[in-house]
């Protein structure tokens, strides 16, 4: 990711579906859904509520991480326009005893109906900053002011996922980071825009959300206006799995969405190429 003074920006935590801004002691997540499992059972999937497990993996984290801070960007919860039994339940005390010093919460699409429920500090959909890195859902635009001068954009919303072909030729999808530039066209509407701002959407920290292919050979059609406008050159946007594999652009993964091969050696996030690698 983008460094200041060899102390990285943003740097995802590899094995986890979360990012680290190690200058500001902050993790970001988004779209954790909670009260999916309420929408699933009916229709007709039974599945036990995860957020307990959601919890725990945030805590771990915090833990690991020495974090103080945690920013939600968007879809804490999951119905629209009212809240279901169980998010009135569980909201109230996901955020109670975890040792932060602030949680707040960047709005997204499914985030209304929050009064009572919650006690963190909510921004707009517009979106934030921490330091010289954005933060916003993603299904909104960024205001001039949280995107200008940035020198990293974070947005989640689209529950990014590859999908890759087995040697049996079964398609199978997992969730994945992206890693993006900004188009001529997001230069033009943001005239502060840096040239060499990046662009990184997250993946979907709640686990049953399923995602969208981005590589599929039908096109995986990616939601907001920045992709609907043409402002992120998406074809060639680099794919990383949850576990730090840069599995190389989406464009030269298209065919692998729909072949009988995947890719082969897949490099680890940050590993430079030694003498004898292929």
């Amino acid at each position: 990711m983008t460094t200041n003074d060899d102390v990285p920006l943003a740097q995802p935590v590899f094995g986890e579906r979360a990012l680290l801004l190690p200058q500001a002691s902050t993790i970001v997540v988004g779209d954790l859904h909670i009260g999916l499992e309420t929408h699933l059972r009916q229709a007709g999937v039974n599945i036990p509520s995860q957020t307990q497990r959601m919890r725990e993996r945030l805590a771990k984290l915090l833990h690991d991480t020495l974090a103080r801070r945690i920013i939600v960007i968007g879809d804490l919860k999951h119905r629209i326009p009212r809240s279901t039994q169980q998010e009135a339940i569980e909201l109230p005390w996901f955020f109670h005893g975890l040792g932060t010093d602030s949680v707040e919460l960047v709005r997204g699409n499914h985030d209304v109906d929050l009064q009572g429920l919650i006690d963190i500090k909510v921004h707009d959909a517009g979106g934030i900053r921490v330091g010289d890195v954005a933060l916003l859902h993603g299904h909104e635009w960024p205001t001039e002011e949280i995107i200008q001068d940035a020198r990293v954009v974070v947005t989640c919303h689209n529950h990014p996922a590859v999908m890759l072909v087995d040697a049996l030729g079964h398609r199978h999808k997992e969730a994945c980071w992206v890693r993006a530039r900004f188009t001529q066209a997001a230069q033009e509407r943001y005239d502060r825009l840096r040239p060499d701002t990046e662009f990184i959407v997250m993946p979907a920290f709640n686990e049953l959300t399923g995602g969208t292919a981005i590589n599929a050979p039908e096109g995986g059609r990616l939601l907001g206006p920045l992709f609907g406008n043409g402002l992120i050159d998406i074809e060639n946007a680099r794919l990383w799995t949850v576990d730090g594999v840069d599995l190389g652009t989406v464009k030269s993964l298209r065919k692998y969405g729909g072949e009988e091969k995947a890719p082969r050696k897949p490099r680890m996030f940050g590993r430079k190429k030694r003498p004898g690698d292929g």
